[in-house]
C-alpha cells in the first residue's frame, strides 16, 4: 500500500502511522505555496510516525527542512504530536485555532494524576 497519494493541483497525502490504534494511520497532507510546502497535520509524536513522514515528504520531492508551515486541524495528539519536531527541523509557523491550543496547553501543564483523574471521569461517564 502507497503511503503517500498524489490528489493533484500541488496536493499530496502522506498515511503516517498511529502505532497501536485500530484507526492505523493520520493523513498528512502536502500543499504547494509559493512559499514552500505546508503540512496539513503532523502525525502522532513516535519515532515511526516520525520517520514515515521524512520518508514521505521526501516522496514528494520535497523534506522537512523545506515545510514552511503547518495548519493542524484540531488538538488531538495524532493530528499535532509531531508539530514541534517539524517546527525544530525547519522553523515552520504552527497553527491551530485558540480554544484548541488552549486544551494542548492545559493537557501539558497539567500534572499526569489530574489529567489521569479527568480521563477515567469521562469514560466512567460515557460508559
Amino acid at each position: 500500500m502507497a503511503r503517500t497519494f498524489d490528489h493533484g493541483g500541488g496536493v499530496r497525502s502522506i498515511r503516517v502511522p498511529i502505532p497501536d490504534n485500530p484507526l492505523g494511520y493520520t493523513l498528512v497532507y502536502v500543499v504547494d505555496t509559493d512559499r514552500g510546502p505546508v503540512l496539513v497535520d503532523t502525525g502522532w509524536d513516535d519515532p515511526g510516525s516520525w520517520d514515515v513522514l521524512v520518508a514521505g515528504l521526501d516522496a514528494c520531492g520535497t523534506g522537512v527542512p523545506e515545510v514552511t508551515g503547518v495548519v493542524v486541524t484540531h488538538h488531538h495528539p495524532d493530528h499535532h504530536g509531531l508539530c514541534g519536531r517539524v517546527r525544530e527541523a525547519s522553523g515552520a509557523w504552527v497553527a491551530m485555532h485558540a480554544a484548541d491550543a488552549a486544551i494542548v496547553r492545559r493537557t501539558r501543564e497539567a500534572r499526569p494524576e489530574r489529567w489521569y483523574a479527568y480521563m477515567a471521569a469521562k469514560l466512567t461517564a460515557a460508559g
